[in-house]
C-alpha cells in the first residue's frame, strides 16, 4: 500500500492543477506533463523493485569427499577419500527460499584387487550430478537445502592389458546440504558447505565438505 501513496498524491496534484488552470490549452499541457511524470516515476519504481527482487548467485566449491563404503567385494582395499568440485547457480528472490541447479565432479572410490598371482585389477567410479535445488535461509548466513535430479556415473575397470569403461545414468538421486555463507561485499561471498549425496542406481552414498566462493549479480 505504501508503494501506491506517491502515485496517489501525484494524481491528486494533477486534479488540483487541472481545476485551477484557466486556459484550455494550458490545462491540456499541464495534464499531459503530469501524467507523463507519474508514469515515469511508477516505471522507475517498478524497475527498481524488479531489479531488487531478481538476484542471481554463481557459486564454485571445492573440498574433501568421503565415500561410505558398502562394497561386499574388494571393500578392504578401497580408497574412499578424494577432492571434489561443484558449480551451482541460484535464483534468489527477496524471501527465504532460493531455487537453483548444481553440477560438479566427484570420484567416489578406487578399489584394487588381486586377479591372479601376477595380475592386479582396479575399479574407479566417478559421478557427475545434475540436480535441481531448493535452499532455505533459516537464520542469518545459515542455509539448508535439498536437491534431486540425475547423475552420470562412470566405472573404469583395468586388469592386465585390458581396460573397460562403462557409463550409467542414475535417475533416482538426492542431496542434503547445510551451508554458512558470509557476504564480503555486495557481490562477493565466502562460506563453507556440508553435503550428503545418495545415488539410487548404484546405491552409493558420499558426503563432502567444501569451501565455497560466490558471486552475486
Amino acid at each position: 500500500m505504501t508503494g501506491w501513496l506517491p502515485i496517489f498524491r501525484m494524481l491528486l496534484l494533477i486534479i488540483i492543477i487541472y481545476k485551477s488552470s484557466k486556459m484550455r490549452h494550458g490545462r491540456a499541457f499541464v495534464l499531459l506533463t503530469l501524467i507523463f511524470a507519474t508514469v515515469a516515476v511508477y516505471s522507475q519504481k517498478s524497475d527498481s523493485v524488479r531489479l531488487h527482487l531478481n538476484r542471481y548467485t554463481l557459486t564454485i566449491g571445492t573440498g574433501w569427499t568421503h565415500y561410505i563404503n558398502t562394497l561386499e567385494i574388494g571393500g578392504q582395499n578401497i580408497q574412499q577419500d578424494f577432492a571434489g568440485v561443484s558449480l551451482k547457480f541460484f535464483w534468489e528472490p527477496e524471501h527465504r527460499l532460493s531455487l537453483g541447479m548444481e553440477t560438479g565432479y566427484y570420484k567416489l572410490f578406487s578399489a584394487k584387487g588381486q586377479l591372479t598371482d601376477n595380475t592386479t585389477g582396479q575399479v574407479d567410479r566417478s559421478v557427475i550430478p545434475l540436480l535441481f535445488l531448493i535452499r532455505m535461509r533459516i537464520i542469518e548466513n545459515v542455509h539448508i537445502g535439498i536437491g534431486t535430479g540425475i547423475a552420470f556415473i562412470t566405472n573404469k575397470t583395468a586388469g592386465g592389458k585390458q581396460k573397460v569403461v562403462t557409463e550409467t545414468l542414475s535417475l533416482s538421486n538426492f542431496e542434503l546440504s547445510g551451508a554458512y555463507i558470509y557476504p564480503l561485499s555486495k557481490h562477493w561471498l565466502l562460506g563453507g558447505e556440508l553435503k550428503l549425496f545418495h545415488f539410487g542406481n548404484t546405491e552409493d552414498t558420499m558426503y563432502s565438505i567444501q569451501a565455497t566462493c560466490a558471486m552475486k549479480f
